[in-house]
């Protein structure tokens, strides 16, 4: 394998020729300071202002959309008041949510009001540090809860129910006695169904049992267990979506879907990436994967959900699991990213040389990873014991990912993070193929970079 620091002398300038040698005609100082601030600010004049911007994606993108000046976070997707106890509004609902829009419970409230199209405003509850007045007034100090048409009521299912008798107009629900009567029941299991899939999940109970060690990582034997027990519950949501002519629960969409649609998202994004279990699209579930595609379809779902990286770092910090991805394990695959992690390791020396010196991590820095420029008069860059530390632990990491299937434990220090970040994203631009390694192997090379960042905080 060719030395990637060889590399550093295929340089690829982003300035004309004439540029060049008027920068490098200058004699170190301020003055060269000045040019190069200039050169930096002429090369950047084509990105729009702001301004422009703003303007080139519309005003529509807005709708709904909250900058809170006073807030931790700073937006939010719907209408939010200040999070006072005296919070107030002139619409039928008033809704206490989590301030992330994280909570499935919170999300199953949201869905069921964007489906019914009904105005309301939020008012955002830190989970972590909840307001004394929001417990004083909901017993259970658990989110959501909303004021109905002047009546407070928690609990989502209770909240749902509520929404459906005071507003009957677009109902989800449906109106024969038979069928209501089923949904009732649907939805009084969706707590069982969803514990089963959550444990499956974490690979033990949701809650620590008595002298439990939960610094340990799950038996197998256990997983396969937990496993066991959610493919019972997807084989009865199975069979009552086979029941039914259309692609939901009752056949047409209902409350029900509402209710279980939370933590399906959750399963769906996160059971591929963490148990290797492709929920979506399981070939043993192909009802589930038709209700998957038509529930993605509804507007006022599309409006309320998240996204799967979302899912995959929120259940990360739940349940402590490594966020490493489903590998497609393949003889080839194997064997491409074997090749990509020996031939790091065996260049290793000459990658974070390389990395150090041409990803910029380190230039006009002046803490304790690095504090040397690399200047035009030739005097070689002196990265610190630290900088390189936390380069060579990235790419560390990521030879554990192309091995293993994941990554290991993360840096503590958030600058080593940083810099081994910004390493691994110039690694993946950097590597060539068949200069480096073979086509297979840089392909697995840049895939692992990517996915081991996923992991780096």
């Amino acid at each position: 394998m060719q030395s990637v620091a060889e590399h550093t002398l295929r340089w690829r300038p982003c300035l004309d020729s004439t540029s060049l040698r008027h920068i490098l005609s200058v004699r170190p100082g301020h003055r060269h300071r000045h040019v190069c601030l200039e050169v930096r600010a002429a090369a950047t004049k084509d990105v729009p202002t702001w301004q422009q911007l703003s303007a080139r994606a519309g005003a529509s993108a807005l709708e709904g959309f909250s900058v809170l000046k006073n807030n931790v976070p700073r937006t939010a997707p719907t209408p939010t008041l200040p999070t006072e106890p005296d919070a107030s509004t002139d619409k039928p609902v008033l809704l206490y949510r989590d301030t992330n829009a994280w909570c499935p419970y919170c999300e199953r409230v949201t869905f069921a009001l964007e489906e019914k199209n009904l105005p309301y405003d939020s008012v955002l509850i830190d989970l972590r540090k909840k307001p004394h007045w929001y417990k004083d007034i909901v017993p259970t100090e658990l989110t959501p809860a909303a004021i109905v048409n002047g009546n407070l009521v928690y609990e989502s299912l209770d909240i749902l129910k509520k929404l459906e008798a005071e507003f009957p107009e677009q109902q989800l629900l449906p109106e024969d006695a038979a069928l209501r009567d089923e949904a009732e029941k649907l939805m009084s299991q969706a707590e069982e169904f969803s514990t089963a899939g959550f444990k499956f999940l974490a690979g033990r109970s949701l809650s620590s049992q008595p002298g439990e060690d939960r610094s340990q990582p799950p038996a197998q034997q256990q997983i396969d267990e937990l496993r066991e027990a959610f493919e019972e519950k997807l084989s009865q949501m199975e069979s009552q979506l086979e029941g039914h002519e259309g692609p939901f629960l009752l056949g047409h969409f209902s409350l029900a879907d509402i209710v279980y649609t939370p933590a399906m998202e959750r399963l769906g994004a996160n059971l591929p990436v963490m148990r290797s279990f492709p929920l979506r699209h399981h070939p043993n579930y192909p009802h589930i994967a038709k209700w998957f595609a038509a529930l993605n379809e509804r507007p006022a779902y599309q409006r309320v959900k998240s996204d799967d990286m979302t899912h995959n770092l929120v259940f990360r910090k739940i349940f402590g699991l490594p966020l490493s991805a489903s590998m497609h394990n393949g003889e080839r695959q194997v064997a491409a990213r074997k090749e990509a992690a020996a031939k790091v390791a065996a260049n290793r020396s000459a990658i974070i040389n390389d990395l150090l010196k041409n990803s910029g991590i380190v230039r006009s820095r002046t803490n304790q990873y690095g504090t040397t420029l690399r200047a035009v008069n030739g005097y070689p860059m002196e990265p610190s014991p630290s900088a390189v530390a936390a380069v060579e632990y990235a790419l560390r990491r990521l030879c554990n990912w192309l091995v293993h299937g994941v990554p290991g434990p993360r840096h503590p220090d958030l600058e080593a993070a940083a810099l081994g970040s910004a390493a691994l994203v110039f690694f993946a631009q950097r590597a060539s193929s068949p200069r480096d390694l073979s086509a297979a192997a840089c392909s697995e090379l840049r895939h692992a970079c990517f996915e081991v960042l996923k992991d780096m905080y």
